[in-house]
């Protein structure tokens, strides 16, 4: 099987962190400043009805968020208000090559994962994407072919494209600091 062939099941997060609708803004920006991530689903239920980032909450012009912003955003603002409710999704049956496609378009950095009622399944973002393709590059102890050298460049301008995209830069630089210094080492 090609690496772009491999189920996006494989590297997706498959229990992300949700909020549902019917939420306080405040429970959003908790959740969001909290954990490691950059996307929460919205449900309604089980249904995937949004996405909001933390881009999102900084578009309300927020200069200092502490207890009292919560309560500010629960009276001023829901989680409808703000949430991006035109999603690009993609199935639990895509593969890597599909969502690599959809991430690459750009605009967005973060893919409901759906099934065919349009349940949330898992999210897959583009450092899951960038994770997962530094993982299969080959470090070989002999030098590399010239079409080894070919695939990990390919891959490493992939990766650069993802990080120009995400908007992302601070967790997308190191990793494509990574794939730069692993081609540089096939490449000598």
């Amino acid at each position: 099987m090609r690496n772009e062939d491999t189920p996006i099941t494989n590297i997706m997060v498959p229990d992300p962190i949700t909020v549902d609708i019917s939420q306080g803004l405040g429970d959003a920006r908790r959740a969001l400043s909290s954990e490691r991530f950059h996307h929460l689903p919205v449900l309604d239920g089980k249904k995937l009805v949004g996405m909001i980032s933390i881009t999102d909450l900084l578009k309300l012009s927020l200069d200092e968020l502490d207890s009292d912003t919560d309560a500010f955003l629960d009276r001023n603002f829901s989680i409808s208000d703000v949430m991006q409710s035109h999603l690009i999704t993609i199935s639990y049956r895509a593969t890597i090559e599909e969502a690599a496609q959809l991430l690459s378009a750009g605009g967005f950095h973060a893919l409901p994962v759906i099934d065919h009622d349009g349940n949330l399944q898992g999210l897959l973002t583009s450092t899951d994407l960038i994770n997962y393709l530094l993982e299969r590059s080959p470090e070989p102890s002999a030098p590399a072919s010239m079409l080894e050298r070919m695939t990990v460049l390919e891959r490493v301008l992939k990766a650069a494209e993802l990080y120009l995209l995400s908007g992302l830069a601070e967790t997308e630089h190191t990793r494509l600091e990574q794939a730069i210094t692993a081609a540089r080492r096939q490449h000598a």
